[in-house]
């Protein structure tokens, strides 16, 4: 990057928030850099961030945002542009204990926020599968959250976000202001574009909203009930949610579990599974004390009409303390070096079929079925399960890599011709899936990003290729 570049931005931005080298941005990819020619800026305000971005695209200048705590597309050192990490936008501007909301920028983390919502006797939904600890990157991202299960699927009502051109774009009011509000629909949805969402950033770049909040309730209790097989277990956890008896629900297989409870240690893994079943569902119960009561009651009845087993004791006391954070993706890395994943969503009479389907590509590739890590959510009481399965490999070993990525990707084909939805496509994964929508839902995608990036300077090529 041009030296005077360098000393424009950081006349912006302030010297000590920009950086330059392999060293500095090593840390945003999961290899090692030798060089790069990006340029790291973290803005502190929401001026800060425009202005830059104003400067980028008068001079041509791509520019590139974090968007988790790895970035995946793999390109991306190589290429010349800023990319911008907007963690020291940290400041959680307001919480809002009687309309239970945090106004918050996008360095807020889930443990900022939880810290802050507890004094007020707050809380906030955790993500399963989070691939950053932003909470308003992982709620405008759609990343799945166990209180999806009775909740709305959109945890915010506005947020703003920065422009290619480095205007304020707010959602809801559609005013480029500095502050705004959402007007609101029947159904109590924000009126926002849902191209923001899982974009990218190819439209803009998120950099504060406003995220919804949950009072802690008089009585709390943490319940599980094991299953030798995944139709009961399913059947339970649809039922649960379906009649609206929990607060939080999902069903999780032995290896699942044993990886994600064991604190990052490879040698607790093992003696984690032998104390859990195949299949375990949990569900979480929130309110008044007698409606607490009356749903564990109805719910432990259903489990023992499927043949399940309730879980007690050391078990269940790990589980319930799992539940109070967030579940972070790459986390999971320890266990054999890198975890790649298949995701998104199904209806519930078709789960076994998901698996199957990922199991017989994953056996195809070397991969045992048991090894595999499972985990269904249901969405929006039971409507539809968010299915995961996570394949665990090491990247050190070219063979088991590449085996990896043929397991993935020969699974989301396989699974997209059954009606399999990818909320959040990413890479190749998101080729393949555009290549299957309405040419015509592509065309608008190009046509909005021309009309807010004319020169095509946000996040190029980060969606699909050209976009």
């Amino acid at each position: 990057m041009n030296g005077k570049v360098v000393k424009e931005i950081a006349k912006i931005c302030g010297d000590g928030n920009v950086y330059t080298g392999a060293r500095a941005l090593s840390r945003y990819f999961r290899d090692r850099l030798s060089s790069t020619d990006l340029v790291l800026v973290m803005p502190q305000t929401p001026e800060q961030i425009s202005d830059t971005v104003r400067f980028c695209y008068e001079n041509e200048i791509p520019v590139f945002s974090v968007k988790g705590r790895y970035m995946e597309d793999g390109t991306l050192p190589s290429k010349e542009g800023i990319l911008i990490d907007l963690r020291n936008m940290s400041e959680i501007k307001k919480i809002d204990r009687e309309n239970l909301s945090a106004y918050i920028y996008a360095g807020v983390t889930f443990a900022d926020l939880k810290e802050k919502l507890a004094k007020e006797e707050m809380k906030i939904l955790y993500p399963v599968s989070g691939t950053t600890d932003s909470v308003l990157r992982s709620y405008i991202d759609r990343e799945m959250l166990l209180g999806s299960t009775c909740n709305r699927h959109l945890q915010y009502s506005i947020f703003h976000a920065v422009l290619a051109t480095g205007e304020m774009w707010v959602s809801g009011s559609q005013q480029i202001t500095e502050e705004g509000h959402a007007d609101f629909r029947e159904d109590q949805g924000p009126q926002m574009s849902p191209f923001f969402g899982a974009s990218q950033d190819i439209f803009g770049i998120p950099f504060y909203g406003v995220v919804y909040t949950y009072p802690i309730r008089e009585e709390r209790k943490v319940v599980a009930y094991s299953f030798d097989n995944l139709k009961d277990a399913a059947n339970l956890v649809y039922k649960v949610s379906r009649s609206e008896w929990c607060f939080e629900a999902f069903l999780a297989n032995d290896r699942f579990l044993s990886v994600t409870f064991s604190g990052g240690a490879r040698e607790n893994v093992a003696q984690t599974k032998k104390k859990l079943k195949q299949w375990v569902a949990v569900f979480s119960f929130e309110h008044h004390r007698e409606l607490v009561e009356l749903w564990d009651r109805y719910t432990k009845d259903a489990a023992r009409e499927l043949g399940g087993k309730e879980v007690k004791g050391q078990t269940l006391e790990m589980i319930d303390k799992a539940l109070m954070s967030p579940w972070y993706f790459f986390d999971r890395d320890f266990y054999r070096g890198r975890c790649s994943r298949v995701c998104g969503f199904q209806y519930f009479k078709n789960i076994s079929d998901v698996f199957s389907t990922i199991e017989e590509q994953a056996a195809s590739n070397g991969f045992k079925s048991q090894e595999i890590g499972k985990i269904i959510v249901p969405a929006y009481f039971g409507g539809s399960a968010y299915c995961e399965a996570d394949i665990y490999y090491n990247p050190e070993n070219n063979r088991e890599a590449d085996s990896a990525i043929k397991t993935v990707r020969n699974s989301y084909e396989s699974l997209i011709e059954d009606g399999f939805f990818v909320d959040r496509p990413q890479g190749d994964v998101a080729e393949l899936v555009f290549s299957k929508t309405n040419p015509a839902y592509v065309r608008l995608i190009k046509i909005f990003k021309s009309i807010v990036d004319p020169k095509g300077l946000m996040n190029p090529d980060q969606l699909i290729k050209g976009v």
